[in-house]
């Protein structure tokens, strides 16, 4: 896709963000109607979006999420994709699937990354009290992260099958996931050159991206009726959605997205929008408590009804 405005920004994080501790989870936020647009056919969406979580975070869906890193105004943070499982998975394993998806799938966005090798054999067990443990070979880990790197990439993996054993309901509710590694079945490893595997990682919240979009995915096609759907962090203000028209750059929908904290959980939002044939870029647009703004952007094609 062609390079946009600066993307997904956000203030610098705190080098103790690596030892914070998050579950990954949804709540809930409305949004007003969007506004006529120019530059094209005015877009008609739903007189109001429909919004909720569900309990634990978990999301009702047959598909894995999995985290990918993206730059942020020189910050890498983390930013979520749902994708279907890959050929030949274990059904019963979502979590082992979701992790060799991240390590051996390409983002859909193509602004993401993955900081792992690809492997094909994973395994992967959890525990009454939340505790995931994944199994992973050797030749996943890259040897030529740097330190910083590596710890994000633990964090990458953390997320990924935190997320996918709450979607899947293996973790007990209300519980805070944290994931031990082992390396072809040894515990305290080194890896990445650099990283001694030791106490369990959590999930950190403060290396998510502030606001990103679910659906559409990039080069999503779509025939006139436009599904939105995202994630905004708590505080993240002044934010919007918008749909642009990629010729000109005209916004033909849009509109602002209220954020409804939900005992600190992220909060969701959706939205339809009938659009004409053509290419768009939809946005999710905030600024962060530093008053940095916060984007993520999406390329989808629209065709005939």
């Amino acid at each position: 896709m062609p390079a946009p405005p600066p993307r997904r920004t956000g203030a610098p994080r705190r080098a103790a963000a690596w030892a914070a501790a998050a579950a990954v989870a949804l709540g809930g936020c409305g949004e007003a109607p969007p506004a006529d647009g120019t530059g094209a056919a005015p877009a008609r969406s739903s007189d109001r979006a429909t919004a909720g979580g569900t309990a634990g975070g978990s999301v009702a869906t047959t598909k894995l999420p999995v985290y990918w890193v993206g730059g942020a105004d020189g910050e890498q943070l983390l930013f979520r994709e749902f994708r279907d499982p890959p050929e030949g998975s274990r059904a019963a394993d979502p979590i082992a699937a979701a992790a060799e998806l991240m390590t051996a799938a390409a983002p859909e966005d193509p602004d993401y990354r993955s900081l792992w090798n690809a492997v094909d054999r994973i395994g992967s067990s959890t525990s009454p009290d939340g505790t995931i443990t994944v199994d992973l070979p050797d030749d996943a880990f890259r040897q030529d992260l740097a330190a910083e790197d590596a710890r994000l990439a633990l964090q990458q993996l953390a997320h990924t099958v935190a997320a996918a054993a709450r979607t899947a309901g293996l973790l007990p509710e209300g519980s805070r996931p944290q994931v031990v590694l082992l390396v072809d079945g040894r515990p305290h490893e080194e890896v990445f050159g650099s990283v001694r595997l030791g106490e369990p990682v959590r999930p950190d919240e403060q290396l998510e991206a502030p606001v990103w979009l679910v659906d559409p995915q990039e080069g999503t096609r779509s025939d006139g009726r436009l599904a939105l759907s995202g994630r905004v962090l708590e505080g993240v203000r002044d934010c919007e959605w918008t749909v642009t028209a990629k010729d000109d750059d005209g916004t033909v929908a849009g509109g602002p997205v209220t954020v409804v904290p939900a005992q600190g959980r992220p909060a969701e939002f959706r939205a339809e929008v009938d659009l004409p044939p053509g290419e768009y870029v939809v946005s999710v647009i905030g600024r962060d408590a530093e008053g940095g703004p916060v984007r993520d952007d999406k390329d989808v094609v629209v065709g005939a009804p």
